[in-house]
């Protein structure tokens, strides 16, 4: 699986508006909207909110605080410090004009089409204002007595430190040249007892090469014997872990922000299973090594239900070279009530918009998510403000577009046909949606989480049934 080619196109702001979108993954979700958030930006390019002069110290630096510097300061993913009146001044023209055209911060939800989601980080109308008439006056600094006490962030982790941290057991070292490699590292957990995690948290070791990463859990020592099969370090494996696992503990992409699951739901880490950390590397030109860790954070509370994901995917479409807009289409059962949590799209470079929904017994739909302008750039998860009830016998459903003509993102020039695969020229059409079993309480005496179960043997049969049809053709 695939994430965006970091080498595609860019904004028609450059590479910088880019790296500042990351600044903003965390724009402010806690604190009130100011009384007048529902008003245009101002264009009088001096006076803020009620008719006072925008300043650095009293309007931009707690927006900054809350929205930018988690990326943006020494040591951390954001090419540059925004941390310092200087710093900030110098750029404002630009921290204006991106967030006014509502390129960051990174949000590709359509708004106003599906249920209200969680995390949104938009920056409200208020804001923008006060970045736009900062700018227009000049970026003035203000009174230091104006400005909000200094933030402590967490260091190294998003979410602090993790409870247990899991790091590949040596390097790897990525060729400098040659196609995708999809390598399997085996690390064990050494766990006496089942846990459950609340949040999963990935640092990739070296960014310029990691293409991606996902985990899977082993439990039956598989995975050992296929990496002692394989010279170095790890074992090559292009679909997913190649052994049978007991679960999975998702995975990471360029763009993709962590957070805590909500109380009383976990992920199953089982006692004494092994990670299989799958990383997908990209060549750079150059040879490199990396060393790849995840961390990862217990659940402090009773665990009542244990979240799992099934997906929607089509891995048999063809895009035809030169044509603008294909339409794919994907669906995936619901086997057993359930409740959805959220849903992860994926495409790679071609994609242009996607759309999943649900279809309930009886006909209703409901929409799950709109992405109307597709970027590879940011692969993001997106967990519902609240949880969404599947009955068995309802369809999820996805429809993607794709644009396989002559533009700078396509990775071919000129186009050629494209299908399915693991590379960054190849394309994949996914729906993830993070579920959980309806009325599942593990915390009665007996209760068993079986949903794991039910999916794998759905999923066995599809590809049983898949297998048979290309056979028969």
């Amino acid at each position: 699986m695939t994430y965006g080619d970091p080498r595609g196109d860019r904004s028609p702001r450059g590479v910088w508006a880019i790296a500042l979108l990351a600044c903003l993954m965390v724009a402010a979700q806690s604190s009130a909207p100011a009384a007048d958030d529902s008003a245009g930006p101002r264009r009088d390019g001096r006076k803020g909110v009620g008719g006072s002069t925008t300043t650095y110290t009293k309007d931009i630096l707690p927006i900054l605080q809350k929205s930018c510097m988690h990326c943006h300061r020494s040591n951390q993913v954001g090419p540059f410090p925004l941390e310092t009146y200087e710093q900030a001044k110098k750029r404002a023209d630009d921290i204006a004009s991106v967030a006014g055209d509502r390129s960051m911060p990174p949000w590709q939800p359509a708004s106003g089409k599906g249920p209200r989601l969680k995390h949104d980080p938009s920056l409200t109308a208020a804001e923008l204002s006060r970045f736009e008439s900062w700018a227009m006056a000049g970026a003035p600094r203000g009174d230091e007595k104006d400005a909000p006490p200094p933030v402590k962030y967490a260091e190294g982790w998003a979410l602090g430190t993790p409870d247990m941290i899991l790091e590949m057991t040596e390097p790897f070292e990525v060729p400098a040249s040659g196609p995708d490699l999809y390598r399997c590292f085996v690390i064990p957990t050494n766990l006496r007892r089942d846990l459950a995690i609340s949040a999963v948290e990935y640092q990739p070791g070296n960014r310029r090469v990691v293409h991606h990463v996902m985990a899977f859990l082993d439990t039956t020592g598989a995975g050992r014997d296929k990496d002692a099969s394989d010279p170095g370090p790890g074992y090559t494996s292009y679909s997913s872990a190649g052994v049978p696992v007991e679960g999975d503990l998702g995975g990471w992409a360029a763009g993709n922000s962590v957070h805590h699951l909500p109380d009383g739901i976990g992920r199953p880490v089982p006692a004494y299973s092994d990670v299989l950390l799958q990383v997908h590397y990209h060549p750079t030109g150059k040879r490199e090594t990396d060393r790849t860790r995840l961390g990862l954070h217990f659940c402090k509370k009773p665990v009542r239900q244990m979240l799992h994901w099934a997906n929607a995917t089509n891995d048999r479409f063809k895009l035809p070279a030169g044509q603008a807009d294909v339409e794919v289409k994907a669906t995936w059962n619901v086997p057993v009530d359930v409740e959805a949590l959220g849903v992860t799209p994926h495409m790679h470079q071609l994609g242009r918009s996607f759309r999943m929904f649900a279809v309930f017994p009886g006909g209703r739909t409901e929409d799950l998510l709109h992405i109307d302008a597709w970027d590879p750039n940011w692969q993001n998860t997106y967990y519902f403000d609240k949880p969404i009830t599947l009955p068995k016998g309802a369809i999820v459903k996805l429809v993607a577009h794709y644009d396989n003509s002559a533009h700078p993102r396509n990775p071919h020039s000129p186009p050629k046909a494209v299908g399915w695969g693991p590379s960054v020229g190849d394309e994949m059409c996914v729906g993830y949606i993070g579920v959980v079993k309806k009325g599942q309480d593990l915390t009665r005496p007996g209760e068993q989480d079986d949903l794991f179960e039910i999916l794998t043997k759905q999923y066995m049969r599809k590809t049983i049934r898949d297998q048979s049809a290309r056979a028969g053709r």
